[in-house]
């Protein structure tokens, strides 16, 4: 069956649709089709940390890529992440670039109750996925861009986390 095909046989069954919604039981991951990107869900929340309204998006601090702002930095990433498969970029990728699913933590799970505006149970939630934008050494900056994935690789940008601090491995 083609890609077409499926995703002609998903709409066509009563109330599918391709966009996520909050409890969608069947997801259909496609981990072998390169990611599209949504922005649907993305946290644009004013004086909020994990917004991708947080001024440290637009600031130059990497020490990896000392002339670019978090914001040149997200874009190369995505330009990269949407050149492989969503299995390769989980299974097939250094630990530098740090792309992993993660299971929701308390913090994660607040964020995720302000982004879709209701409270999550595990079995409500797409796979969420984080990467890495880098990791100083010299200071405490450690953005991580969190993600929902959805139908047919449909990835769906939702925070920015600047410090590493969702899912900290300390």
């Amino acid at each position: 069956m083609t890609l077409l095909d499926s995703l002609e046989s998903f709409v066509a069954e009563e109330g599918a649709t391709l966009k996520y919604s909050v409890g969608d039981k069947d997801i259909n991951v496609d981990w072998d089709a390169t990611p599209t990107i949504s922005y649907d869900y993305l946290f644009v929340e004013d004086n909020n940390e994990n917004s991708f309204h947080n001024r440290e998006f637009n600031k130059i601090s990497s020490e990896e890529y000392p002339n670019n702002s978090d914001y040149a930095i997200y874009f190369r990433k995505i330009k990269s992440f949407c050149c492989r498969t969503l299995g390769e970029s989980l299974n097939n990728t250094s630990h530098k670039e740090h792309i992993h699913l993660i299971k929701p933590n308390e913090r994660l799970r607040k964020i995720l109750t302000k982004i879709f505006c209701k409270s999550l149970r595990d079995e409500d939630l797409p796979p969420i996925m984080q990467f890495s934008l880098y990791t100083n050494q010299n200071d405490d900056k450690a953005p991580r861009i969190f993600c929902a994935i959805g139908n047919f690789a449909v990835v769906y940008i939702l925070f920015y986390d600047p410090y590493h601090k969702i899912c900290s491995s300390k």
